[in-house]
């Protein structure tokens, strides 16, 4: 089974869950606060980041090999359906099907990147300074995202990883790079040409 059987439920950059609310009202768009954000063809930044057992994984200890990295604002959130518990899904088969290194990353502790790891079956990675998820997709108010859709309360001021995917060559060059907000998930399609894995021609 290729990576490309679990594509066709993520083919598009579907929304999660939260659309219907993101929709009734844009103050949320304005939580953005990305500094900066990875383009195809950049060096990819190195990082030293711990997971599971606080066991550290470098970047540069994976050159040779191509890697996806998975940025997403928080473990647990989300469903099969929409959310960080999709897009992670969405690349499980490559990961294992396939061969690729995926890499998962948010800002929670690595405690929780361990259990984490167990649901998905994806190395994740924590961030906790956010300083490599702000170098390669930018950061976001998450607070401020879901106090503005009655989610929750005076949460304001959490900040998080945005959505994002980065795909990286064995010379760890970026040939793809997405990022958006919680509510949207990458194509998985564009994900798979990036790596030339699954089908990509659909004429």
């Amino acid at each position: 089974m290729s990576a490309f059987t679990l594509s066709a439920s993520h083919a598009v950059a579907k929304t999660a869950g939260l659309r219907a609310k993101t929709q009734a009202g844009s103050s949320v768009r304005r939580a953005v606060t990305t500094k900066a954000a990875v383009k195809v063809g950049d060096k990819a930044p190195d990082f030293a980041l711990m997971g599971e057992g606080f066991e550290v994984t470098k970047l540069s200890d994976l050159k040779g090999s191509k890697v996806v990295l998975a940025f997403f604002p928080g473990a647990f959130s989300g469903d099969a359906d929409g959310g960080c518990q999709c897009q992670l899904q969405a690349l499980q088969s490559i990961a294992k099907t396939d061969g690729v290194k995926v890499l998962g990353i948010c800002k929670d502790q690595p405690f929780v990147m361990g259990a984490w790891k167990q649901v998905q079956g994806i190395d994740c990675l924590s961030d906790w300074s956010l300083k490599t998820c702000e170098a390669y997709v930018g950061t976001l108010d998450f607070g401020e995202f879901l106090d503005g859709l009655d989610v929750s309360t005076d949460f304001k001021g959490y900040m998080a990883s945005r959505r994002g995917c980065v795909v990286l060559d064995e010379d760890q060059k970026v040939i793809y790079s997405w990022n958006g907000m919680p509510d949207q998930l990458p194509d998985t399609t564009e994900i798979q040409a990036a790596l030339g894995i699954g089908k990509t021609d659909f004429a």
